[in-house]
């Protein structure tokens, strides 16, 4: 009896490990827990989040008799995992270095502190740009797109299933290349208007050169630039929403890639 209990948890066994590897690697490359967030509690939310997921299956699946191909199966759900979390963090890159340059631009470039999210020294204002843009992100619940998609794969892409296309790679890099773009536009209008003060000051320094320009520009710079970032911090739910909408809709692209 013993043997066919056995017999009977080893596909379950199996089914979970596979799962586990598609949802950690999701939750481990996302920017949402941050390379701060201890990897005991991560690894047991992806556990959780694998227990919760599993019975979306109809059935195990079975495993195969080689231990190369069960190395394969986890590198491939692994590396669908990777991907999926790659289309958000490129999305939250391109917010940041957005920040990181309008920082640069108004003047505290030289300040910089620790981010809690990323765990590397980032200006004040891409931190800041970075973090609302985590709290929007939380607040309209864009999060729960990413999870159902995340279990919808599991019904119509079961694990140990997946053969990864050689294209999924340049797609990666366009759809990234696309979203980055989106994300980077949103502080685009300050950085525009920035430029637009230094030009201001260049010409007033040219035909006034009484005034001590250094001195000017500073607060004036500083001064407009917050209060254009506080501006610009408006639009960031209506650029956003269509970048994260946008990520969800290549899950199943990215799904189809793997050939399930």
């Amino acid at each position: 009896m013993k043997g066919d209990l056995l017999a009977d948890l080893l596909p379950w066994a199996y089914t979970l490990v596979l799962v586990f590897a598609r949802t950690s690697f999701f939750l481990f490359f996302m920017p949402l827990l941050g390379s701060v967030t201890p990897p005991l509690v991560r690894a047991a939310l992806s556990l959780v989040l694998s227990l919760a997921l599993i019975f979306v299956l109809p059935r195990p699946v079975a495993p195969p008799p080689t231990l190369f191909e069960v190395c394969w199966a986890l590198a491939c759900e692994a590396l669908l995992g990777l991907s999926l979390a790659f289309l958000l963090r490129v999305i939250f890159a391109g917010i940041q270095l957005g920040g990181e340059l309008v920082g640069m631009q108004i003047g505290f470039g030289v300040a910089q502190v620790i981010d809690p999210v990323t765990g590397i020294q980032a200006p004040i204002l891409a931190q800041l740009t970075y973090l609302v843009a985590f709290l929007l992100f939380l607040v309209f619940d864009l999060h729960h797109p990413f999870f159902r998609a995340l279990g919808e794969g599991l019904r119509y892409w079961p694990p140990g299933s997946l053969r990864p296309d050689p294209r999924l790679f340049l797609f990666l890099t366009k759809e990234g290349l696309t979203l980055f773009g989106i994300s980077l536009k949103i502080l685009a209008p300050l950085l525009a208007f920035m430029l637009l003060i230094q030009i201001a000051l260049g010409v007033v320094s040219r035909f006034v050169p009484q005034i001590n320009i250094m001195i000017v520009s500073f607060p004036l710079t500083t001064g407009l630039g917050l209060l254009f970032f506080g501006l610009t911090l408006m639009l960031v739910p209506k650029v956003l929403s269509p970048a994260f909408g946008r990520a969800v809709g290549l899950f199943p692209l990215i799904f189809k890639a793997f050939g399930g």
